[in-house]
């Protein structure tokens, strides 16, 4: 039977995963995503319906907290308004406060019974006019106005009622009366909070999106207080038997032959009663659109789905089809199926693996070139080294380091096998001691090691001298063990190697099978020597400075003092080590490179093989000579950069002068004409007359475009002597005249703008 492609295999299981899916979201998920859906407007309704009643029990406690925050004022009692008019004033102030504290309040008004007088924060009121003039109820008249405010003993809400007056926005309040103080058994007086209904309005307004629904607020009469919209239902008896039918929560019925949706909460602070009302059709509609919307998408994830499954298969399977034929060609066969495929990739990942196994093979060589050239201090940048040597394997985890060379008798009559373990065991030993690096590819039969200990930490050459005594006992051989100077700076390091050598060479003198310690034979072989270092550290001062002559003197001097001297061959090379380190890390400075194939510095490993005080003294002569050439031409490199930022800058200072000449300026600088317009050339590639053009017309063409100067007052500025001239030259450069390039430039800018 002929097996099926293998393009139309992973078309169908692709279309497979993604029409199960789809088929599952249909049945299940969308089902249960409704329900929740239905339930979480259901239930939003609710809480929408919840806040607005805790919005609106929170405004008529504020307002009872103004009461009383009137009441228990000093300067808002009737004797206190009553002895002057400031006082009166002064209670606008208040009231003035009250309102633009509280958006809600249209109005707060003070009265006392029996003063002729009501205050708010806009004015003071006679009380016979305040109804019938300022603020005139429709059903509200001076008569039953006195005698409700006269009887009030607990706070009373009017409802909505018309109201004409110039002083409010809208035509319709809510007014709501406290008595002072309150909850007393005599109040002496009333506050009156006017609320405008459209105040109101805005906030029920919130739960609704749009004009088919209501929001109504009862009393606990049943009488409507306010409502989102005026509606003639609102006054039928068949919408109040209904409202008290409802359950409280949310529920269904029947109003003018329409079914709604009803929202019902209760305040229990006030006893009030809060009702929505939505037809359902309207209450449904994001249920249903949510669910024609689903329906859709799983339609169109469907349809663009298989289509983008079929393409991007068409298309990802072509490098699929290019690769099996690649990895054919490499291998000299065909694959055609999925078996051949992989036994390709398993071929592939062979031969990774070997490639991997080379270069984990070639590891200790990496780490045997990084050793090696940390301790021939060919080390200028500290910071990239370690991190490539980190890569590799090599982590110092102090920061205080030395070399330590290691002699042992006879070695090379030992058996090889014996010579492998002796070196394996030495090395497990400087291990366990110390955090060290065993360094090969060194002529000889010296063992060496790379050791880091704490700087602070001065137990270490005890501790050496420890580790010394167990290798003897363990091999029961002769070792010999130099050591050199600790170095927290890892580019110093080589004369770390210097002196350990210098020590290990000393063991003719002191003897076999010791440690030897470079700080102590530097004291005791060269008495009364004062070693060089202010000269060493005039050195690099002089190098900074460019001052060649006096570098050289130096160097003589410290040459000349060398050979003068009865000084050991291990100090000369020391002295040298911290020259050569000197004039190298200069030298990287400069140039950005240590040496040259045709002229390379020495290491520490040369300095080691010189046997004559005059054959390190030429070396350090030679490389001071090489330095000071190339300070000598960096100088004249920054003397011409310096020299043509000067003329430059006189360029750019005079241009403006109508008297500018060539001259003037050859003057200045104290050089030739001739001298002047050529090296002038040679600094900037360009004439001086180029020059001084370039930076008239940039200036000209800066205040074309900034400023509304006049053309003849723009060319004295830029040093021209008449205006012909000028045009002549600025169409010259920019190829239109200075008015036409002022008037582009603002027609763009009006563009841009």
């Amino acid at each position: 039977m002929k097996e099926m492609p293998l393009f139309y295999k992973y078309l169908i299981s692709y279309l497979s995963l993604l029409i199960i899916p789809v088929l599952l979201i249909g049945l299940l998920v969308f089902r249960y995503s409704v329900d929740i859906l239905k339930e979480e407007i259901v239930s939003n309704h609710q809480r929408m319906l919840e806040q607005i009643q805790g919005s609106f029990d929170t405004k008529i406690k504020e307002m009872n907290k103004i009461s009383a925050e009137i009441a228990s004022k000093p300067e808002l009692t009737p004797y206190q308004l009553n002895q002057n008019m400031y006082n009166a004033v002064k209670a606008k102030q208040w009231f003035r406060t009250y309102t633009s504290a509280n958006n809600f309040i249209k109005e707060v008004f003070l009265y006392f019974k029996g003063q002729p007088y009501i205050y708010s924060g806009s004015s003071t009121y006679p009380t016979s006019k305040f109804i019938d003039t300022f603020y005139p109820y429709e059903n509200w008249s001076f008569e039953q106005f006195m005698k409700d405010l006269g009887e009030l003993d607990r706070p009373v809400l009017r409802h909505s009622e018309p109201i004409v007056s110039s002083r409010l926005t809208d035509d319709r309040v809510l007014t709501y009366i406290v008595p002072l103080p309150l909850n007393s058994a005599s109040p002496y007086g009333s506050v009156l909070f006017m609320i405008e209904e459209k105040t109101v309005r805005i906030m029920l307004q919130g739960l609704l999106e749009d004009n088919r629904g209501n929001t109504i607020i009862i009393d606990d009469d049943g009488e409507r207080i306010v409502s989102l919209r005026d509606e003639a239902y609102l006054e039928q008896p068949e919408f109040h038997q209904l409202v008290e039918s409802l359950p409280f929560g949310m529920s269904t019925g029947t109003l003018e032959g329409e079914e709604l949706a009803f929202s019902k909460v209760k305040s229990d602070q006030f006893n009030w009663t809060y009702i929505t009302l939505v037809p359902v059709e309207q209450y449904m509609e994001r249920v249903n659109e949510v669910k024609s919307r689903a329906l859709l998408s799983l339609g169109l994830v469907l349809v663009v789905g298989c289509g983008l499954i079929f393409v991007m298969l068409k298309f990802n399977y072509h490098p699929l089809r290019r690769f099996l034929l690649f990895t054919g060609k490499q291998w000299g066969e065909s694959y055609r199926n999925l078996n051949e495929v992989l036994q390709a990739v398993h071929k592939i990942t062979n031969e990774k693996q070997k490639l991997g196994d080379a270069l984990h093979d070639s590891r200790p060589a990496v780490q045997e070139h990084l050793l090696l050239t940390l301790m021939t201090g060919k080390i200028n940048e500290p910071e990239p080294f370690l991190k490539k040597a980190e890569e590799v394997g090599i982590r110092f985890m102090k920061s205080g380091l030395f070399v330590v060379r290691l002699s042992v008798r006879h070695i090379d009559q030992l058996p090889w096998k014996q010579q492998s373990d002796l070196l394996a065991g030495i090395e497990e030993m400087m291990r366990q001691q110390f955090n060290c690096y065993r360094v090969e590819g060194l002529e000889g039969q010296i063992i060496n090691f790379i050791c880091a200990v704490d700087p602070e930490d001065r137990q270490w050459m005890d501790e050496m001298k420890m580790l010394h005594g167990k290798m003897r006992e363990r091999y029961g051989i002769g070792i010999t063990v130099g050591v050199g100077d600790l170095r927290q700076d890892i580019r110093q390091l080589g004369k770390s190697f210097i002196e350990a050598s210098a020590a290990l060479d000393f063991r003719l003198l002191k003897g076999y099978n010791e440690v030897i310690l470079y700080s102590e034979i530097s004291n005791q072989s060269s008495p009364g020597f004062e070693y060089p270092r202010q000269d060493i550290e005039a050195m690099e001062m002089l190098i900074r400075k460019g001052d060649t002559e006096s570098l050289k003197q130096v160097v003589s001097d410290v040459l000349t003092y060398i050979e003068s001297s009865a000084i050991p061959l291990h100090m000369v090379r020391c002295i040298c080590y911290d020259m050569i380190n000197c004039i190298v890390k200069e030298t990287y400075r400069l140039k950005g490179a240590l040496e040259t194939e045709d002229n390379p510095y020495p290491d520490v490993f040369s300095l080691t093989s010189f046997d004559t005080i005059q054959e390190l003294a030429d070396v350090i002569g030679f490389m001071c000579e090489r330095l000071c050439a190339d300070i000598v031409h960096s100088q004249t490199e920054v003397k011409s950069n310096s020299q043509r930022q000067e003329m430059l800058a006189y360029i750019q200072a005079h241009y403006s002068d109508q008297q500018f000449s060539v001259q003037n300026m050859a003057d200045h600088f104290a050089v030739s004409l001739s001298y002047l317009k050529r090296h002038f050339k040679e600094l900037t590639g360009q004439t001086v007359t180029d020059y001084l053009t370039y930076c008239r017309m940039e200036r000209a063409k800066y205040l074309l475009e900034t400023t509304d100067m006049k053309l003849k007052d723009i060319v004295e500025q830029v040093g021209y002597l008449d205006v012909p001239n000028f045009i002549r030259k600025f169409k010259q450069v920019f190829k239109v005249t200075p008015g036409d390039y002022r008037k582009l430039y603002l027609s763009q800018k009006d563009i841009g703008g």
